[in-house]
């Protein structure tokens, strides 16, 4: 049966009649399109017996989460050139591109105007993506794969504004690239003698999975003490790029990891560490991602896939669906409830279900609203993209209202957190929201843990990926609005259910990561992480770390100041420097910060150079000799930088230049020590350095007592940095002496 699109309240038109009025769209070539690809592609709309009349206006719209190439129509020799003609004598056509053009999640248009005349029934609009008559490269295609990309393709005949959506938009299957990543995910804690899984994946160029590869791989642990690893396995069809291995078993305590690598040497990568316990403590770790959307609202692919990815190939414990409530219909509901039930499988996999509340910044901003049971009661910031109002009353905004309404009941929690619409904290439930999310896709926010101290709140840290491209707990940035890697929780809890991952919640037993299985086990007189007490003199702290990377750096901090830090003095290479920036614009959407520049070098002689924490492959290093080094760059909170070798006297100059801030300074003036310039906004800064040793070792354990103990509550916290730029975050002990 055809169905049914609503043109106005009065009308409604089978797909046939549709077409007959309005035209068709096809896309050549069809599909399936390689993710990140670079190529070009026809949209060619034939005129319905309306035509379009002169000032009407044909809109070719994207979802909000494409990152494709942004069109651009004034040099047919760059990249991502676009062109638009017509066969009709009797009109002009003039393209234009608008980011805001349509109505979320549709907001991304080419948009083509008609004017000097109308175009007829039958006459044709040719739109080239990528047109490389001018020595284009052409278009690069949206970089994560989705099942069914829609070039969702809207008419405006009479030139009124209303737009009619063409049943015939074409669509086209995004698939992923060849293979070159191999990932290896194991438990962060196993009991010595029982057997756990091993889940090795392999991911193209921009994250995907690689579901097409079917090479043969070695897996190893250097020490031996792991059995039933299996030497190697060649991958299936059916695996689809990912593949569980069971029944592995460690036999002695410590800390291992298992290293990957394909048989023909293409690939190669190291599991997260585990660490090996003969007897485990009564709250082990279990991974999360707590935040993100699907295509139901305005993300990619379904729930289902969603949670299904977030199990199988994200290998997570615990995951949360958070849709946009004012586009949540009473039917997406219930699929999202109904979804997220079927996915949960106590002491296998936690899926929680919720949803955004997705109130203005006004009205208090954006919060993720989570139940413990089988449903939740949807009490949305508002209707804005909802026609059906049966249930308008149920509405709660602003947030104080939410807050009312949820009073007093043990089965809900809130996360606020930063996104569209920043999550104003000064508007805050201590018994709903025990936690505010530091870290996701969109950057890194370590001001909500910052803020939230200076008021006084007891909070811990949470980080996700809030993805929108149906990848969560592996969230590549791609090329589009969305800053870094996603975050991970690890929650400390008793078992893997949705009532004790609930207990961990609000109890703030809980660390923040930017994506990586860091191990953080720490204690505040034996209490653990996110604990309240009182006590009377310096607390002590046992602290062990175990790290993806060599640790650079472990602080310790005490409110809003830095307490401790291991090592307490940084050597430093003599024969490198590390130039890194970081920071955001604003709070709000609009926070990235772009860092494109070069560093100059007289007097001295560029080596080598590598990147550091670049996040995503339309970032990193241009291109470098031996005086100058180029970069492309942006940050949303986050690090980034480059690492250079050099030869280098006292005399030596370096001359960094960007768009935020420019500045020179000799290798003599340098020293020691690092030079640090301010760049306005939040945080933004630029820090030249001679390059940290750091630690020199991933694992890292200390105890320590603080030399005082001023009167009053303080927080303690504790933040991890990785020498790859990696970092975790505690939640704090809240401590009254």
């Amino acid at each position: 049966m055809a169905s049914r699109i609503e043109l106005n309240p009065m009308v409604e038109m089978g797909e046939e009649q549709i077409e007959s009025l309005y035209g068709r769209a096809a896309l050549s070539p069809a599909g399936p399109i390689t993710a990140g690809s670079w190529g070009s592609w026809q949209l060619r709309y034939t005129a319905g017996s309306y035509g379009i009349d002169e000032n009407g206006t044909l809109l070719v719209a994207w979802r909000f989460a494409s990152d494709w190439g942004r069109p651009q129509t004034s040099d047919s020799a760059a990249p991502n050139y676009m062109s638009a003609r017509t066969d009709s004598r009797s009109c002009q056509v003039a393209p234009r591109w608008d980011p805001k053009g349509y109505i979320r999640p549709w907001r991304a248009c080419l948009a083509i105007d008609i004017f000097d005349g109308a175009l007829l029934p039958g006459e044709t609009i040719i739109i080239t993506y990528g047109d490389r008559s001018g020595g284009s490269i052409g278009t690069r295609a949206q970089t994560f794969v989705e099942k069914a990309f829609c070039f969702r393709t809207l008419i405006d005949a009479q030139g009124s504004g209303q737009y009619v959506t063409l049943p015939s938009s074409p669509r086209a299957e995004v698939v992923a690239g060849e293979a070159e990543r191999l990932v290896a995910i194991v438990p962060s804690e196993a009991e010595i003698g029982r057997e756990f899984d091993l889940v090795v994946k392999t991911e193209d160029g921009w994250g995907n999975p690689a579901t097409s590869y079917a090479g043969t791989i070695v897996l190893e642990e250097k020490s031996g003490s792991i059995s039933n690893l299996p030497d190697r396995y060649s991958f299936q069809p059916n695996d689809r790029g990912v593949r569980r291995i069971g029944n592995c078993t460690v036999y002695r305590p410590g800390i291992f990891t298992i290293r990957a690598r394909s048989l023909d040497g293409a690939l190669a990568g190291e599991s997260n560490p585990l660490r090996a316990l003969s007897t485990p403590g009564s709250h082990g770790p279990f991974w999360a991602d707590l935040h993100g959307q699907s295509g139901e609202t305005v993300g990619t692919n379904s729930v289902r896939d969603y949670f299904a990815f977030a199990r199988d190939y994200s290998a997570l414990d615990v995951s949360g669906h958070q849709a946009n409530d004012f586009q949540i219909t009473a039917q997406v509901w219930e699929e999202i409830q109904e979804a997220a039930n079927v996915a949960n499988e106590p002491g296998r996999f936690v899926a929680f279900v919720g949803y955004e509340w997705s109130g203005t910044t006004a009205g208090g901003g954006d919060r993720n609203v989570y139940f413990l049971g089988d449903r939740g009661e949807l009490l949305r910031s508002s209707h804005a993209q909802i026609s059906e109002l049966a249930d308008l009353a149920t509405d709660r905004y602003p947030v104080s209202d939410l807050h009312e309404a949820l009073a007093g009941r043990k089965d809900v929690f809130i996360i606020p957190h930063v996104g569209g619409r920043p999550s104003d904290l000064a508007n805050h439930s201590a018994a709903l929201e025990p936690l505010v999310e530091v870290y996701s896709s969109w950057g890194e926010f370590e001001w909500m843990l910052r803020e939230s101290i200076e008021r006084g709140y007891h909070v811990g840290v949470v980080a996700g990926s809030d993805g929108h491209k149906g990848r969560p707990g592996s969230s590549f940035p791609g090329a589009g609005a969305f800053g870094v890697y996603g975050g991970l929780t690890c929650i400390l809890a008793s078992e893997l259910t949705r009532s004790a991952i609930g207990e961990a919640l609000m109890a703030r037993r809980c660390y923040a990561t930017s994506g990586q299985r860091i191990i953080v086990r720490a204690s505040c007189e034996r209490r653990p992480i996110g604990s309240q007490f009182n006590l009377d003199r310096p607390p002590v702290f046992e602290i062990e770390i175990v790290g993806t990377d060599e640790l650079e750096q472990i602080e310790l901090w005490r409110d809003n100041e830095l307490l401790h830090r291991w090592p307490p003095v940084q050597e430093r290479r003599p024969d490198q420097l590390r130039l890194s920036w970081k920071g955001a614009r604003v709070r709000g959407r609009a926070r990235m910060a772009r860092w494109d520049g070069a560093l100059a070098i007289v007097g001295g002689r560029i080596l080598a150079v590598e990147g550091y924490a670049f996040d995503s492959p339309v970032e990193g290093v241009e291109d470098w000799d031996a005086k100058r080094v180029s970069w492309r760059s942006i940050t949303t909170g986050d690090t980034d930088g480059i690492i250079v070798t050099l030869e280098a006297q006292g005399d030596t100059i370096l001359a960094v230049e960007t768009p935020l801030v420019s500045t020179e300074i000799s290798w003599s003036e340098l020293g020691q020590g690092s030079k640090r310039i301010a760049a306005g906004g939040l945080d933004l800064e630029l820090r030249i350095e001679r390059r940290p040793m750091g630690l020199k070792e991933r694992h890292f354990s200390a105890s320590f007592r603080p030399a005082d103990c001023p009167p009053g509550e303080q927080a303690y916290w504790i933040r991890v940095l990785q020498g790859d730029g990696a970092k975790a975050w505690t939640s704090p002990w809240y401590v009254t002496h």
